[in-house]
């Protein structure tokens, strides 16, 4: 009998040193939502998850499934109704008219002004009526500057508050003077929160370029940073006539996504920085690397 004892409790004693291992190596799954753009700049119509490649600090991560973006995008039109943009305004009505017309419902879709303030005209919504009607009460301010990175910080921190699944701000921008008197990082800090995506479309034809100041300098460093850093897009318009086709680009941009579903060990530390890239050359992937390297994982 005692031999038999000394056999059972080695078994015993070996199961505690084995299975913390074996756990050590389970991976867990993360999902990013990312955009794929062809050569010519349209959103790709197919995704695999051998066309992805997702790293975390340099180290290349299993991508485990790329499925198509089902959920709605709670979408904030931040639209430039300052005297920069007098020339423009009668393009932007048309522009945001087949904008609504196009992807309100199933997405919501806010419409913001920042000339003098940010102010919600149309809150989040996916009625078409009601924001048409917004949209035709879209006027310039009289004397009125441009408040672009005040209304991204605020409308950042709305949707920080929504919660949605998806989300995106899109900025139709003149080259006026920036009266925003908040830096450039404390914008960019709200949209690493919020999980927004940052699309500008820029205006060259405006009134008044007006004098380079500092706010011009930290809207030039959020539109640069912000697009760049959530995976999102810009366009710089030389006529406002092509407004219209401008915005039912960023649209599809915007609503046509993928989750990309990786793998990654068990690690005691989270990985400090996260790069989606893609596999293909002649496709472009983008994702929103800057809520990704800033939340905690």
């Amino acid at each position: 009998m005692r031999p038999v004892l000394t056999l059972l409790t080695a078994t015993i004693l070996l199961v505690p040193v084995v299975a913390p291992r074996a756990a050590a190596q389970t991976p867990r799954q993360r999902t990013l939502h990312v955009t794929a753009l062809t050569a010519s700049g349209d959103p790709a119509t197919a995704l695999t998850p051998a066309d992805v490649i997702v790293r975390e600090d340099g180290v290349a991560r299993e991508v485990v499934k790329v499925t198509p973006s089902a959920t709605p995008v709670d979408i904030v039109l931040l639209i430039d109704n300052s005297v920069a943009a007098t020339r423009a305004l009668q393009d932007m009505r048309l522009g945001l008219e087949a904008f609504v017309t196009t992807f309100a419902g199933p997405h919501t879709i806010s419409l913001v002004t920042v000339a003098d303030r940010p102010t919600v005209i149309v809150p989040p919504t996916t009625s078409k009526a009601q924001l048409l009607r917004g949209v035709q009460r879209l006027f310039v301010q009289p004397g009125a500057g441009a408040y672009l990175v005040e209304g991204i910080l605020e409308q950042s921190t709305a949707i920080g508050r929504r919660k949605p699944e998806r989300s995106a701000i899109l900025a139709v921008t003149s080259f006026g003077v920036e009266f925003s008197d908040r830096g450039y990082q404390f914008a960019l800090d709200a949209l690493a929160e919020s999980g927004a995506s940052l699309y500008v479309v820029e205006l060259q034809d405006t009134s008044d370029a007006g004098a380079l100041n500092q706010g011009s300098r930290d809207r030039n460093v959020v539109i640069d940073r912000g697009v760049s850093d959530t995976g999102g897009a810009r366009d710089l318009l030389i006529a406002n006539m092509s407004l219209r086709d401008a915005l039912q680009k960023m649209g599809r941009l915007i609503t046509t996504q993928y989750e990309v579903v990786y793998g990654r060990p068990e690690t005691l530390l989270p990985p400090r920085k996260v790069d989606v890239d893609s596999a293909r050359p002649a496709l472009k992937i983008r994702g929103n690397l800057l809520q990704s390297n800033r939340e905690r994982r």
